[in-house]
């Protein structure tokens, strides 16, 4: 279906690394390192075959440290040399989320790539909320009120667009249907002169058309 239209024109699939393996869980994190990273990798290298976005999607804030070893394993194989369609999905209401854009920076500038990162607002908080009660935690991994995720999420933004028009190592893609902070992310970057093509916005199918 892709067509060999590219990362950038042509549809990318989206991976959840849960889907992959039935331990990808931080307690099981030496059985993943084994058998999930060569899984992804044998994705990543078919989705390069076909030269479309291969993204690795957001999940469960405990989660998030393993994601990140898996990615950092797959990354540097020499068979993805040179291809920039290699993604992860990041939650804006993390309070952690400002840091995982400065690591995708950095590990894209270090191997010399570009990465796609998708910023959401996030799909968990629910859960979140609930997970930290349950385990009698300090603080939440998430922020507690919408508004605050909002301003994480046009922090994350800054982070990106001044990434993208610095050294390229991040390709943008902003998946929001909210039409002030997709107005607020347009701002950004023509007064930061950021080529329209150096980023994208992505909407869920059949959600905020009119946008």
């Amino acid at each position: 279906a892709a067509d060999r239209r590219g990362i950038y024109e042509g549809p990318g699939i989206s991976v959840k690394l849960s889907a992959l393996h039935p331990r990808f869980e931080p307690l099981g994190r030496d059985q993943v390192m084994i058998e999930l990273v060569p899984r992804a990798l044998e994705l990543a290298r078919m989705a390069r075959m076909h030269d479309i976005n291969f993204t690795v999607d957001a999940e469960e804030a405990d989660r998030l440290e393993l994601t990140l070893d898996v990615i950092a394993a797959v990354l540097p194989d020499p068979s993805l040399r040179g291809w920039d369609g290699f993604g992860l999905a990041v939650q804006a209401y993390l309070k952690r989320a400002p840091a995982v854009i400065d690591w995708l920076d950095q590990t894209a500038g270090g191997l010399g790539r570009r990465l796609m990162v998708r910023l959401v607002k996030g799909a968990y908080w629910d859960t979140e909320i609930k997970r930290a009660q349950i385990l009698g935690l300090d603080s939440y991994p998430v922020f507690t009120r919408k508004a605050h995720t909002d301003v994480s999420y046009l922090a994350c933004v800054h982070r990106m667009l001044d990434s993208a028009g610095k050294n390229g190592a991040l390709f943008p893609m902003f998946a929001t249907h909210n039409a002030h902070s997709a107005a607020a992310i347009v701002e950004r970057a023509t007064h930061g002169g950021i080529a329209p093509d150096a980023f994208e916005f992505q909407r869920l199918h059949g959600m905020g058309e009119a946008l």
